[in-house]
């Protein structure tokens, strides 16, 4: 019969919760919001979570980044009326756009969303933002919404 010492387990205990904090670390320090899209039937898909609460307070303190993943064998978009994408221009330039994304079938794409029409604000307002394929309006695309709070 084997037995292990405390101080293994302890280093072993040590080491895996390092690797899961590091896993769920952002360098950029942003804020991270992942959406799954998922085929639900023919010519239906979804984007999930189909709803998101977004803090204005602490979330987008460092910067807010949407991952989307789409593992289907179709290309898919996410858009998200009145959020906007922030882009590099041509000449190093931030610009923003409204966002509008294209995922291909089986990628991943990460997005910095821009925070600055939500600086400042110090009122207890709550903002929704419907999401959507823009590509599959015409299938039965289930769409969601993000809601920004104080």
């Amino acid at each position: 019969m084997s037995s292990t010492r405390p101080s293994h387990l302890v280093s072993g205990l040590a080491t895996a919760v390092l690797v899961g904090a590091l896993g769920l670390w952002s360098p950029a320090g942003a804020a991270e919001f992942h959406f799954v899209v998922q085929d639900v039937g023919e010519k239906r898909a979804l984007w999930v979570p189909q709803e998101v609460m977004i803090h204005r307070s602490t979330e987008m303190q460092d910067g807010l980044v949407f991952v989307l993943e789409n593992p289907t064998d179709r290309t898919h978009a996410f858009a998200a009326y009145g959020l906007f994408e922030e882009v590099m221009g041509t000449i190093g330039e931030i610009i923003t756009k409204p966002l509008r994304v294209n995922v291909t079938s089986e990628d991943t794409v990460r997005v910095q969303i821009s925070t600055a029409q939500f600086e400042g604000r110090m009122d207890e307002a709550i903002e929704e933002f419907p999401f959507f394929c823009p590509l599959h309006k015409g299938d039965a695309h289930l769409g969601g919404t993000i809601r920004v709070v104080p």
